[in-house]
């Protein structure tokens, strides 16, 4: 806690507060506590202020609001004073009791009972809401490691990245509020790190990949970033997860005209990031040549199976996730696996060799 003892010394210099005594009459105040009773409360909390700015107590969940109040700044900034590179004026900032608070707090009992309810004066949900240093809910559930702020999102509003523009979807009731999130890398670090396969790949559904029809940006795409991949093949458990063949049901919504005008499409394959994980691993055998391993072993059995359920000539890669279509229809029969990187590695090569190779639709 040294950071917040040198802290809270700074901030209490630029707001003239000499003493830590003062400095708890002021968060009486904020409390709602009356002046006369303030003193009463500075004196019996002398004792635990300083065990907590030596690091011997946590941090008083009941402080939170009004240090930030009192001191103009957000949590984060007072905990680490180089959070976020903004001047630090000494007029006082309002702040509300917000996201920051309930964030930090990651208390599960907080969300069901109040967050749930907070709404911008817009009347919108407060997701979708930035405070003065223009950040979201969702910055403060990465810079906390909210865990339960992740399971609230997940089980509440149903959060889901979708592949175009890196956006997350929630749905609450009626409606779905759409968030641009730039740090959405370390938000699939957080909910790596929680170790439930399943709520994982729920909120970074790649099946949506499915959706682009093989034309996606490959530097706009979390789904083809290095970062990404590497947390699918530095997870065990995330990485076994994506040779499970299950259903996947894709709601279509209004997404232009089709041939067929269907609601939704339900595709029953293997998980559509594989062969970027294999692309990946393939242009980094010194770190992943095990994986590219386990993916090409994989690929031999799979690509076989496949082959002996179908005819050669129908069928055909129709886009870079090894989606493989019959030219009879459009829908995409299963994801195959495939190699599009030169490598000089001998064992990987004659796994390559292996692989059962299918047409390509140029």
């Amino acid at each position: 806690m040294e950071n917040l003892k040198n802290n809270i010394d700074h901030y209490m210099k630029l707001k003239g507060i000499k003493m830590y005594s003062h400095l708890l009459v002021e968060i009486a105040l904020e409390l709602g506590i009356k002046r006369q009773e303030a003193y009463k409360f500075a004196d019996k909390e002398k004792s635990n202020f300083s065990k907590m700015l030596k690091g011997e107590r946590p941090l008083k969940y009941d402080f939170i609001i009004p240090l930030e109040k009192i001191f103009g700044i957000s949590l984060a900034r007072l905990l680490y004073a180089d959070a976020y590179k903004l001047p630090v004026e000494k007029e006082n900032v309002p702040f509300n009791k917000g996201f920051r608070y309930y964030a930090y707090l990651d208390d599960p009992e907080l969300y069901k009972n109040e967050f749930d309810v907070l709404l911008a004066n817009d009347g919108k949900s407060i997701l979708t809401q930035t405070d003065e240093f223009g950040k979201t809910f969702l910055d403060y559930v990465v810079e906390y490691h909210s865990v339960n702020g992740v399971r609230y999102l997940h089980d509440e509003y149903g959060i889901k990245l979708k592949w175009y523009h890196n956006q997350f979807e929630f749905r609450k009731d009626k409606g779905i509020t759409w968030i641009h999130f730039e740090n959405c890398i370390e938000f699939a670090r957080l909910v790596a790190s929680m170790n439930d396969v399943e709520l994982f790949n729920d909120i970074f559904a790649s099946y949506n990949m499915f959706f682009t029809n093989g034309h996606y940006a490959t530097e706009d795409c979390i789904f083809c970033q290095g970062d990404y991949l590497e947390i699918m093949l530095d997870n065990d458990d995330l990485f076994r997860s994506i040779f499970e063949i299950k259903p996947y049901e894709l709601k279509l919504g209004n997404i232009g005209k089709r041939k067929k005008q269907v609601d939704s499409i339900t595709y029953r394959s293997i998980n559509p990031i594989i062969n970027n994980c294999l692309r990946y691993a393939l242009k980094h055998l010194d770190k992943y040549k095990h994986r590219a391993i386990e993916l090409l072993k994989f690929g031999i059995d799979h690509n076989r199976r496949i082959a002996s359920e179908i005819t050669f000539d129908e069928y055909y890669i129709c886009d870079e996730l090894g989606g493989l279509k019959s030219f009879r229809d459009e829908d995409c029969y299963d994801i195959v696996i495939f190699v599009d990187v030169e490598v000089n590695d001998d064992e990987i090569r004659a796994l390559i060799k292996q692989l059962p190779e299918f047409k390509k639709w140029r």
